[in-house]
């Protein structure tokens, strides 16, 4: 059975992450909230650093009660994946994701996942950059004309119904030889601050990366990985 949420759609909002936090407190976390905001002034990514907004993107956040800290490391997987899955849905497009949740055409990002928990909820937010005809070097958009608003909301709609099912029950719906697979980090050669180096050969069942490096594996549960490709 689906699970049931609230929807906002705005048209600009400071942060969905934000937002949707506040209207799932204020709605005293009766059910999951949905926002989808065509744009926003306070966007943030991954260790607070900014989210710079294409043209037209999918931006949108889910607030809820997440599960308990053991799992909680899966939640931004488990976002990546509803991700992977709703664009090849709703547009045919095949995407890879770069652990542990960027959403990525060959060395491109396109979106990404960010994943945040306190006392009172969890909450997920997703951008995706649906059209960036001037895109900066390393990103770019997943289309190249201008979709309109409509397919924005609609691919909301389908990650957000994703993941949803996927938080019902996370150690169990989380298919890690499905994230593998789609995970384009595995089998690459990785870089790591402060001085991590080797090449990257699985992900454990809480969602951390698995690295062959010199001196033996070493697992890797946060912060940024470089893909080092050799020409």
């Amino acid at each position: 059975m689906a699970t049931p949420y609230v929807t906002h759609i705005e048209d600009r909002v400071h942060s969905t992450q934000d937002f949707a936090r506040t209207e799932y407190l204020a709605a005293q976390k009766e059910m999951p909230v949905l926002v989808i905001a065509r744009s926003q002034d306070g966007g943030r990514g991954r260790t607070d650093n900014p989210w710079w907004n294409a043209p037209n993107a999918m931006l949108a956040s889910v607030a809820l009660s997440g599960p308990d800290l053991e799992h909680v490391t899966l939640a931004p997987l488990a976002a990546g994946m509803a991700a992977h899955d709703a664009i090849y849905s709703q547009l045919g497009i095949a995407t890879a994701l770069k652990w542990p949740n960027d959403i990525m055409i060959g060395s491109g990002k396109v979106g990404g996942i960010l994943s945040e928990r306190d006392d009172d909820s969890l909450v997920v937010g997703c951008g995706i950059n649906l059209w960036w005809p001037d895109a900066p070097d390393a990103a770019g958009g997943l289309l190249e004309l201008d979709p309109g608003r409509q397919v924005a909301v609609d691919l909301a709609l389908a990650w957000a119904s994703r993941l949803l099912s996927a938080l019902e029950d996370l150690v169990a719906s989380f298919d890690r030889s499905a994230y593998i697979e789609m995970c384009d980090t595995i089998g690459h050669h990785v870089t790591w601050m402060p001085a991590g180096e080797g090449r990257a050969i699985g992900i454990t069942v809480d969602g951390a990366l698995i690295v062959e490096t010199a001196a033996g594996q070493e697992v890797i549960r946060a912060g940024a990985v470089h893909h080092v490709r050799h020409s």
